[in-house]
């Protein structure tokens, strides 16, 4: 044991220029240096490294474009984008062909090779770390590729410019081909990696290659099984170029489980329950960075130079730092119904109504529904999936202590239902004319309105990833990670794998019989989220479920997109059909109900409203439109290239 904490304690020392968000993410001017210089020290070799990391493609991170596409699809909407709400995507969504940055690397690994300072302390193991690191960058940027593109070409060397680049072409690789290579490369890295403590969280560890193995190795599972699908939606190149044959799904499955049956050998890793409020421990994982063993690899933010603007555009409108800014990501029903009953463990969207469930336009006047009367507008939350309220704010929520005021309007009693009726604007809200009916106020200071900007429009808004502490809202100077890998993706991913391999014919692997594995590993997830109970059974666990769980757990992470994406049901749940309930984003509005001298009076009712803040002006409520086109984005088209191979369907 002291031998270990020496090698951690040595390790951090020499890597402590780099191991901090303010000091190893700082970048020298490359262009002033030559490679010998550049590569004589740590602190070159790590500013070099830094301007990779920062190249790094990530969606959905703590940025404008982040957080537009994370309103994209079925979990959040952009209500306050109002130059550009989230419109469909098309074939060229996502699209990503970094040459730039794969030759960037490869010229990285080669000076690392050339150049690296004779004088460096402990210079052999800190090369290999550094060549690992390099390597695992380039299989992170391939990862990013193949799951966006498809098979592109390898290219492990420095090619130097042409007047004819013509000549640098090379073919696609098979996308199985791809997958075997990074898979390849994690594997050939794992051990110099693991030179680097398991606290360091970003830069490349044993964990995080081990966990980008996990994940991308469960891509090609899924691919592999979904064979069949991706025939009869015409997603083969018969060069291999897009699909895996379906032989190779238990080979993938296996290797996925290879990578968590490593990761949790390390004994590194575990899941965050330093809280004993289970909504707030769920919460609290993402924004604690002090010994938070659930994290694996993160994009740090400090607030300074690295800012995090996060928390400021999705703060509550009355702790918004000024005009023009908050409340802007809105959680939507369809996410929020996936939410099981924690009693009962069973799915059953919120039900505002005593006959069928129905949606109503956001701008009703008037309604003769039956609506479900609540004495507490908390009430319709009770008994759900504590990951709810870590997710999402709702009626009866608090945020920094504070409670959040959600209430569309007043539903004032007719003969035949109600009539609905809010404040104009919600610059209007306290106008004793225009924001009052009868001595009442209508809407609530977070609304949701239709009308406005920077407001709630959905009934919800976000919770997870939003910092806590007081003035983070302010100039990006939130620290909150953004998280990439983190352990319980890595027992989800498990558990899915075990579980096909179970339904394939692989009853046993690595001594662990697969569907007890499978239930193991989901139940773990669970029970962090909801006690004991909260465990399913048996009999309960299948496909379904684990779709859900994954949904759940890492809503608002950049899985959901991918999952769909990979089990080839993409398009069906997002089919441009308004009668596809999956496809139509929906609200909960909250009213409370003036009935003088009725038992109702005071009390409270929800509508289940369409969301028409999404769309092109010409159709705001436009239904999500998953093309079969998009299963693959557009591959680049270079004239003259003789190996331009398009993507199906395009």
């Amino acid at each position: 044991m002291k031998q270990i904490n020496f090698k951690i304690i040595a390790c951090c020392l020499l890597l402590l220029p780099f191991i901090s968000c303010e000091d190893w993410l700082t970048q020298k001017d490359e262009n002033a240096m030559d490679a010998q210089e550049l590569y004589s020290s740590v602190a070159g070799v790590s500013s070099v490294a830094a301007n990779l990391y920062s190249r790094l493609n990530y969606p959905q991170d703590f940025t404008e474009d982040g957080l537009n596409d994370l309103c994209s699809w079925d979990e959040a909407s952009n209500n306050s984008a109002y130059w550009a709400f989230a419109s469909n995507k098309n074939q060229d969504y996502r699209a990503y062909y970094d040459y730039s940055l794969i030759r960037s690397i490869n010229a990285h690994l080669q000076n690392l090779k050339d150049h690296f300072g004779e004088n460096i302390p402990q210079r052999e193991m800190q090369q290999k770390y550094f060549i690992a690191e390099a390597r695992y960058l380039r299989a992170f940027v391939y990862f990013t590729m193949v799951s966006r593109m498809g098979g592109v070409p390898i290219i492990e060397k420095v090619q130097e410019y042409t007047d004819n680049p013509i000549t640098l072409a090379r073919p696609r690789n098979k996308e199985s081909e791809v997958y075997d290579y990074i898979g390849n490369e994690l594997d050939a890295i794992t051990e110099d990696l693991d030179w680097v403590s398991a606290a360091v969280k970003s830069r490349a560890t044993k964990g995080s290659a081990l966990a980008l193995k996990c994940r991308a190795m469960l891509y090609a599972a899924s691919i592999a099984q979904n064979y069949d699908k991706s025939v009869s939606k015409g997603l083969i190149l018969p060069s291999g170029a897009t699909g895996i044959e379906k032989n190779r799904a238990n080979d993938y499955y296996q290797k996925c489980l290879d990578a968590y049956l490593e990761l949790e050998k390390m004994g590194e890793y575990a899941l965050y329950q330093k809280k004993s409020d289970l909504a707030t421990n769920y919460a609290n994982l993402f924004l604690d960075k002090n010994g938070n063993n659930e994290l694996i690899f993160y994009k740090d933010y400090e607030g300074i130079n690295f800012e995090n603007s996060f928390t400021g555009r999705n703060v509550p409108r009355t702790m918004a730092s000024g005009n023009k800014i908050g409340a802007e990501a809105n959680p939507v029903l369809n996410l929020l119904d996936c939410y099981e009953q924690l009693s009962m463990r069973t799915n059953a969207a919120f039900k505002p109504y005593h006959s069928d469930n129905q949606v109503e336009t956001m701008n009703a006047a008037n309604s003769t529904a039956d609506y479900i009367i609540y004495d507490n507008p908390a009430d319709i939350f009770a008994d759900r999936d504590p990951r709810l309220n870590g997710t999402a704010l709702h009626s009866g929520s608090l945020f920094r202590g504070t409670p959040i005021e959600f209430q569309a309007g007043l539903a004032v009693k007719t003969a035949s239902g109600f009539t609905f009726k809010s404040a104009p604007t919600m610059e209007d809200i306290n106008d004793p004319v225009k924001g009052y009916y009868e001595g009442l106020r209508m809407t609530g200071v977070e609304g949701p309105h239709k009308d406005t900007y920077y407001v709630c429009h959905s009934g919800f808004l976000m919770r997870k990833m939003m910092d806590t502490e007081a003035g983070s809202e302010s100039d990006g100077k939130s620290t909150v990670p953004y998280i990439v890998f983190r352990y319980a993706e890595a027992l989800l991913n498990a558990a899915e794998a075990a579980f096909f391999l179970n339904e394939n014919g692989v009853a046993t692997y690595k001594d662990n019989i697969m569907r007890t594995l499978a239930l193991i590993l989901i139940n773990r997830v669970r029970k962090r989220a909801g006690g004991d109970d909260f465990r399913i059974t048996d009999a309960e666990l299948d496909f379904n479920r684990i779709v859900n769980e994954r949904r759940v757990e890492l809503a608002f992470e950049d899985h959901r997109y991918n999952d769909l994406k990979r089990w080839r049901m993409a398009d069906e749940l997002w089919a441009y059909d308004p009668n596809n309930a999956s496809s139509v984003m929906c609200g909960l509005w909250l009213y409370k109900i003036y009935a003088p001298g009725e038992s109702i009076d005071g009390k409270w009712l929800y509508r289940k409203v369409k969301i028409d803040h999404r769309g092109r002006e010409a159709y705001k409520g436009e239904p999500l439109h998953f093309d079969l086109k998009m299963y693959y984005a557009t591959y680049p088209i270079t004239e003259g290239n003789p190996y331009i191979e398009k993507n199906p369907n395009h």
